[in-house]
């Protein structure tokens, strides 16, 4: 078969897995002790949203890594597969490439996280967040004004300050693992 031999990423895997553990451990803690869940929901809320965030993350990975140039195409596959960076053209420009791949990712991340808990919560009957009220007279108008948030947005900034902590413990905890790996590797 020469150079269309498939390859079977089983390292890629096994740290997709490993990811997956620590990132669904870190943020069903955080979700419970936030929102106020119990031990199995926010286990179950944390493994759907991650399972869901990853999902589309390799979609999205698989959609766009053929529209990457040739040279950068082999970068992206040589760390993938064999956890090293080839040297080419696009040696020099990896690093803002992962950054901004990076940021973008969390912010993607979040907001999957974000609609996917709410979306799950709501099905579930656990949503807590009140609805506004349809008619306020204008003296409740003018009290609400002159609090500032009303119960709604201070409920509704509790789940989005919840699930932004938990998406960036869980990605400072995988960063740290990322880079342990790389010096892991380097020392032995």
């Amino acid at each position: 078969m020469g150079e269309l031999e498939p390859i079977f990423p089983l390292k890629a895997i096994v740290f997709q897995g490993l990811f997956l553990l620590v990132a669904i451990a870190l943020e069903a803690g955080l979700l419970r002790q936030r929102l106020y869940l119990g031990f199995k929901d926010s286990v179950q809320y944390a493994t759907v949203i991650n399972l869901a965030a990853t999902v589309v993350g390799w979609f999205a990975f698989l959609l766009l890594e053929p529209l990457a140039p040739p040279a950068l195409e082999a970068q992206i596959i040589s760390y993938v597969l064999f956890d090293r960076l080839t040297f080419n053209s696009w040696t020099t420009r990896v690093g803002a490439i992962v950054l901004i791949s990076g940021l973008t990712a969390f912010f993607v991340t979040l907001l999957i996280k974000l609609k996917g808990l709410e979306l799950m919560m709501r099905t579930a009957g656990t949503w807590t967040i009140p609805n506004q009220p349809e008619r306020l007279s204008r003296i409740q108008r003018y009290a609400r004004a002159r609090s500032g948030n009303t119960d709604q947005q201070q409920a509704m900034g509790r789940f989005s300050n919840a699930v932004l902590q938990a998406n960036a413990l869980s990605f400072s905890a995988l960063l740290l693992l990322l880079l342990l790996r790389t010096f892991a590797r380097e020392w032995s």
